[in-house]
């Protein structure tokens, strides 16, 4: 009898298995398991795998390459329409007065014609179906329309879109930041409409100072600060902004006026609730101002009285930074002043608290960004008290000259007023929106609520729409920032808060969440 080997496998293929008792099991190799013994168990599965690898990268590359040739056939496309259409420009400058003329008549004839077809291609359409069938279908005219405009629009070398009847009658909404949102020569991009140049020289003679270019020079120090260190200046920076938010209107007035006459909401970030109330017709435009003026003056004052700072945070809890500036207080203030977005603050106090609000939030696990504001202010806080009261007796005063709102109001304190209100309670709520937090992630979900599904920032720098991002995705498609500045003249990024459409979406809530 053969000895036992204890180094054998019974899954070797014909290999009979003796036991001491003398019967021989035959192992069925049918079924057996990989042979951990045998090495070319492992080359084998390696191989395996390695083709696998190679036929998805494969894969990859081949899609990688459909993809580059479709871009490069694009890309080839627009290359050879414009030069079609610098050489048309150049054979167009070649041309005699008269010759131009001949050629504008023509392509006006053309577009009329064009229009014709589209306007008649409904009715062509379903003439033709009554031709090739006894029973005539549904048509939709909207349809038919449309594919007549887009062919059209093909054949006279432009392109355009269509909106659904459900986009094309949204409820429109215009936004307004507050100051945090100031640029450099922010007025600079609306000088060539004539309405936005009627408000700067109306602005100038009721200021004394163009909001564009700001005051004369104050001091040395100014001279030292650089050219935009009078929007550092509350009292300055607060006027310009107002003068800017009711201009921006006067751009989408011009580019898209449809969307104004849709307009029903209009909504306010702490400053933006004056422009929100000149838009809805609350009062005019010199009113607004000379409030926005004042309130500017009593800000400034509050803050030469008493050092104040403001922060910007994004990544930590409401409950968790409450109680981070409740443990930096110390007998001062300091507390969420703003409630952009979820897990996105505006902080302030006294200088001394936020410093220290400022490292505790730097070291907190979740903190995403936190920023200082070169505009520092602790508006929204116990310290602009006695600015706020101050300001409660000049609104009092323009009580008699206020109408009800044209449009709805959605105010910073989270109060909506209804079109058609009386404003009795305005000038309460406006005085007491210094001291109280500013509840903008409110705002939008009342908005969104209500049924508002177009939105349109009237300000510089998109901070509005990059906070719509974080409340709400899907209307964040839906929200356009008006340009009303110079690309080449915003200000230092350090003077500036945190760019809410660059932080990562993992911060966002979901749509309808509870804020």
């Amino acid at each position: 009898m053969a000895a036992w080997d204890p180094f054998s496998d019974p899954a070797d293929e014909g290999v009979p298995v003796t036991l001491k008792g003398g019967d021989i099991i035959k192992v069925d190799d049918g079924d057996a398991p990989l042979d951990p013994w045998d090495d070319g168990t492992f080359v084998a599965l390696a191989r395996e795998a390695a083709a696998e690898a190679a036929a998805r990268q494969a894969a990859a590359l081949e899609a990688w390459e459909a993809q580059q040739k479709l871009q490069a056939d694009e890309n080839r496309k627009q290359e050879e329409r414009r030069e079609r259409l610098r050489q048309e420009a150049r054979d167009f400058a070649k041309l005699s007065i008269e010759e131009r003329r001949e050629k504008l008549q023509e392509r006006q004839r053309y577009a009329e014609m064009a229009m014709e077809h589209i306007a008649n291609a409904p009715a062509v359409a379903a003439e033709r179906l009554r031709k090739s069938s006894s029973k005539l279908p549904e048509v939709d005219e909207l349809a038919l329309g449309s594919a007549a405009a887009s062919i059209a629009a093909v054949d006279m070398g432009i392109k355009i879109s269509f909106k659904s009847k459900a986009e094309a009658s949204r409820i429109v909404a215009l936004l307004f930041p507050d100051q945090s949102s100031r640029s450099l020569k922010m007025l600079k991009g609306l000088q060539e409409l004539p309405g936005a140049r009627r408000l700067r020289e109306q602005s100038r003679a009721l200021l004394g100072w163009d909001p564009l270019e700001g005051p004369q020079l104050l001091n040395v120090y100014e001279l030292l600060r650089g050219p935009e260190g009078w929007l550092e200046h509350t009292q300055f920076c607060q006027p310009a902004m107002y003068v800017v938010q009711v201009a921006a209107v006067e751009k989408l007035r011009d580019k898209r006026p449809g969307a104004l006459e849709r307009c029903r909401a209009v909504a306010g970030l702490s400053l933006g609730d004056y422009a929100a109330l000149t838009l809805a017709e609350v009062w005019d435009f010199e009113m607004g101002l000379r409030a926005v003026q004042l309130r500017g003056e009593l800000m400034e004052a509050a803050i030469a009285e008493q050092p104040q700072a403001a922060l910007a945070v994004a990544g930590l809890s409401e409950e968790h930074l409450g109680r981070l500036c409740e443990d930096c207080r110390e007998s001062e203030v300091c507390g969420v002043a703003q409630r952009l977005f979820p897990e996105g603050f505006l902080c302030a106090g006294h200088d001394t608290a936020v410093a220290r609000l400022l490292e505790r939030a730097r070291r907190a696990e979740g903190c995403k960004q936190v920023q200082m504001l070169k505009l520092a202010g602790a508006c929204h806080t116990q310290l602009m008290e006695a600015a706020s009261e101050q300001l409660l007796e000049l609104l009092q005063s323009f009580e008699g000259s206020m109408k009800p709102p044209r449009l709805d109001l959605y105010l910073s304190c989270g109060k909506k007023v209804a079109a058609g209100s009386s404003p009795s309670c305005l000038p309460r709520l406006l005085a007491q929106q210094l001291m109280n937090q500013a509840n903008w992630m409110g705002s939008v979900s009342s908005m969104l609520k209500d049924g508002c599904g177009e939105f349109y920032e009237c300000g510089p720098l998109n901070q509005l729409k990059g906070a719509m991002k974080r409340i709400d995705p899907v209307a964040h498609k839906a929200t356009i920032a008006l340009d009303v500045y110079s690309q080449d003249a915003q200000m230092k990024p350090g003077s500036l808060p945190p760019r809410w459409a660059d932080l990562p979406m993992a911060m966002s809530a979901e749509p309808g969440a509870p804020h």
